[in-house]
């Protein structure tokens, strides 16, 4: 129904502001309610500058009977510690917030003694290594010893019996000294040059200020602090991931996670935003996450007004709702009080909150570098300071006593340095790894076991109204239970995650619409069709997460290896929607997934499943970058598949779990071959004694010429020598495992026809795929030369359009099988 509300249109012009005048809470209320939303604006938070004015909304001036409630709340909320948390919309998180801002609670003493005793120590801690190791990089935290004082008192105030932590370089090793209870003695060895390791392990470790620690604080906190690369804001996710692997979801008594960043990585690297999207998912969630940020004001050389556009380097916390407290690095009580609140905020929401400290740093960036280069004002305000503990000590703090801790730095020193008997597992690195990991591991399960998992994988849930499609989905499995059906790659697959539960080791499986299967082939979460309730079919078995993930890459893999470096006996699953993802998180891949064993002994045996086929899909639908993945293995370090047959499939996925070592898996997976004909195993091939075959090859009697490849080419070039009726005449050898080579085993194939001609096939462009990697070894394993069969190279993976991809396909299938073609340049093109 309408209304005429034409006779309000005219009449007194200040009649609106009367209006709004009668309806608004009485001044007091409004200038708290400025105060709490914007006082922090206000706050004394630049150690280098003096107190900004008073925002004229806020001046007692404007509020002439106010005065007293004025000088109150400036007090609160434009002193040293700056309270932002007026973009919490959540009602009662924001009022618990401003009642624990206005609370007049006093510092516990033993706090404020400890806040003094530490940023004492860690001026001595820096002012040591400087004089003693005037050309090491240390990555000093000189100007922010006070930062140690608040990462303790997170710790302290937080009540947890564990901590997971995620670094940074700034102080790294100040704080593992200081904070986390790394031995001093230990510390100084490695920052003078004693490896972690003892180099018979075969790790190529790191450099110091990289490494973590494992161990316990002198309040019997058990703390692992994360090893991290240079591209150090990776570590984040990878730290949560682990934190979530040891229980840190369950409560947040348990494992407090503590990230550790500076102003520049936090505001600039964008997988700290791919973070905190993830922080409140329920897959994801670690019981809030305490972000401690420390605002250098210059990100090495660069100045804030060039790393930035935000008005604060914490701006991206507002993303989540996170509140940001922001604190003046020289007021060690301020620090106190935001770490009290910090704690305390995550203990009530288990949700994620910020304390950004605005410090600066006496040296530059690192020991080599000469900051009044390119900040000559800055460095100028900076050395007219006092060290931050003398006006502590000035200010009331009690006067701290550093007698024994020098005692300690000296002899830390003066000791000589010794290599650590390191008692983490380094089996994984031994000089054979690769020869041991060819060895054959059974894997095979009683066909009454698998039958009987099929039938429970197929059951419907009770008063369940799914989707037909599914319905068949689910019926056509049942015959693969008596044999009468062979099994596809999907059945296979849920095969694999059900047998590892069934014998107690949990799977985790996450990725962009992965429940049910970028390609619908998966259906492991069933939802009804009428009320859209969900059922989880692997939780039948026994402790099974299946997830989507949000259209994060670089973030989400890095959680997931985390996860599975905290849980090592857990089958833990990461797909990408299409295997060219793996572009997006290139750094996670590279610096953790490849190398986070021979750099810091991680042991994982996470699982990428990257889909690739050139199926006239584009160029960033083809491929999953195969040959950078190939370029990264060395040494055992990952193993690389493209499994052709669900039973390669079932083996390959089993096998992670059955090693003695742990290792990550990139699984090369199908698209069109997950509904191909072709693409099936019969029940007996998952059976007893059965294992992973990294290579098949035909029974082919006398072939003229024998075709090695891997991938869905394999099942391609099979259906085109089939319409040709070539079936005599060219063998096809499937390389199902391409690292590590199984140079054994193509050997031993190959061997059977010494006289035919050896040609390598693949789909991908010439400059792409494996055959660059493989060459050599496939003639050597063969004993002749055995040229490439490929589409030619091209700076894109493949072409768009689906009548060229087509022709391109006619080409190279014609090269492959042409008897007498002698070379992939010449016949693709």
């Amino acid at each position: 129904m309408s209304r005429d509300l034409s006779h309000l249109a005219a009449g007194d012009p200040g009649a609106i502001e009367a209006m709004v005048r009668a309806q608004l809470p009485g001044p007091a209320e409004i200038l708290v309610d400025r105060y709490r939303r914007s006082g922090w604006l206000s706050a004394h938070l630049d150690p280098l500058s003096p107190a900004p004015q008073l925002s004229p909304t806020l001046d007692p001036a404007a509020w002439p009977t106010l005065e007293d409630l004025a000088d109150r709340l400036a007090a609160i909320y434009c002193g040293t510690l700056g309270w932002e948390f007026g973009h919490v919309q959540d009602e009662a998180r924001f009022r618990w917030l401003a009642t624990e801002a206005e609370a007049a609670e006093p510092l516990p003493a033993e706090s404020r003694a400890r806040a003094a005793f530490l940023t004492a120590a860690g001026e001595a801690f820096e002012a040591a290594t400087l004089k003693r190791l005037p050309t090491v990089k240390t990555f000093g935290m000189s100007g922010a010893e006070s930062f140690l004082a608040l990462a303790d008192a997170v710790i302290r105030f937080g009540g947890a019996g564990e901590v997971v932590a995620g670094g940074m370089h700034r102080g790294r090793l100040t704080q593992l000294g200081l904070v986390f209870g790394k031995p001093l003695a230990r510390l100084v060895a490695e920052a003078k040059g004693t490896p972690d390791l003892d180099p018979t392990v075969g790790a190529f470790s790191d450099v110091p200020y990289h490494l973590g620690y494992e161990g316990e604080r002198d309040d019997g906190v058990r703390v692992w602090v994360a090893p991290h690369p240079s591209h150090l804001s990776v570590v984040a996710p990878v730290a949560t991931g682990y934190a979530r692997g040891h229980g840190a979801a369950g409560g947040a008594a348990g494992v407090l996670p503590l990230m550790l960043h500076t102003d520049a990585a936090f505001a600039g690297q964008g997988v700290n935003m791919e973070l905190m999207q993830l922080s409140g998912l329920p897959g994801y969630t670690v019981g809030g996450t305490v972000h401690l940020v420390l605002n250098n004001q210059v990100g090495f050389t660069t100045g804030a007004g060039e790393a930035r556009t935000a008005r604060t380097s914490a701006d991206i916390a507002k993303l989540v709702e996170a509140p940001i407290l922001h604190v003046n690095g020289d007021d060690p009580d301020a620090l106190l009080r935001a770490a009290r609140a910090a704690a305390r905020y995550r203990a009530r929401f288990g949700s994620d909150i910020v304390v950004e400290v605005v410090t600066y740093r006496r040296r530059g960036h690192n020991e080599m570098e000469e900051s009044r280069f390119t900040q000559p004002l800055q460095q100028a305000a900076i050395d007219a300071l006092p060290p931050v503990s003398e006006r502590y000590v000035a200010a009331g703090a009690p006067r701290p006593d550093l007698t024994a801790f020098r005692l300690a730095l000296n002899a830390a020193f003066e000791a000589t340095p010794a290599i650590p008997n390191d008692a983490r597992d380094a089996s994984g690195l031994s000089a054979d790894i690769e020869a041991r990991m060819a060895g054959p591991v059974t894997t095979g399960v009683a066909r009454e076991t698998l039958a009987e998992l099929i039938v429970r994988l197929t059951a419907a849930p009770e008063g369940f109204a799914l989707h037909p499609r599914v319905t068949q989905f689910l019926e056509r499995r049942v015959d693969m239970a008596s044999g009468e059906r062979p099994v596809d790659w999907a059945t296979a697959e849920a095969l694999a995650f059900a047998t590892l539960l069934a014998d107690g080791h949990p799977v985790r499986l996450s990725g962009q619409d992965t429940a049910r299967g970028a390609f619908a082939q998966r259906h492991l979460i069933l939802a009804d069709q009428r009320d859209g309730r969900t059922e989880s079919v692997l939780a039948r078995f026994g402790e099974a997460e299946v997830l989507n993930s949000p259209l994060i890459e670089n973030a989400a893999l890095g959680f997931e290896y985390g996860l599975s470096v905290a849980r090592p006996d857990a089958l833990t699953v990461w797909e990408a929607q299409f295997g060219d993802f793996l572009n997006v998180c290139q750094p996670m891949f590279d610096q953790y997934v490849t190398g986070g064993e021979d750099r810091w002994l991680f042991r994982s045996p996470l699982v990428m499943m990257l889909p690739h086929g050139w199926d006239g899909g584009g160029p960033d639908h083809s491929t999953g970058h195969l040959e950078r993945v190939l370029a990264r293995c060395a040494r055992g370090n990952i193993v690389v598949a493209s499994p052709t047959t669900p039973a390669g499939l079932f083996h390959i996925l089993r096998r992670q779990l059955a090693w003695p070592w742990r290792k990550p898996l990139v699984l090369m997976t199908p698209k069109k071959m997950l509904r191909a004909a072709g693409c099936v195993s019969a029940l007996d091939a998952f059976g007893p004694g059965t294992q992973f075959e990294p290579v098949i090859a035909e029974d082919v009697a006398a072939p003229a010429r024998v075709v090695v490849c891997a991938g869905k080419v394999a099942l391609t070039l099979a259906e085109a020598r089939k319409a040709r009726g070539q079936e005599g005449e060219v063998a096809i050898v499937r390389l199902e495992q391409l690292y590590p080579f199984p140079a054994a085993e193509l050997a031993a194939a190959l061997a059977r026809w010494p006289a035919a001609e050896v040609v390598w096939v693949q789909e991908e462009p010439e400059n792409l795929g494996a055959f660059a990697y493989a060459d050599r070894r496939l003639e050597a394993a063969a004993g002749r030369r055995v040229p490439g069969i490929c589409r030619p190279a091209a700076a894109s993976p493949a072409v768009g359009w689906g009548a060229w991809h087509a022709a391109e396909e006619e080409r190279l299938l014609a090269a492959a099988l042409d008897l007498g073609a002698s070379g992939a340049r010449e016949a693709a093109e």
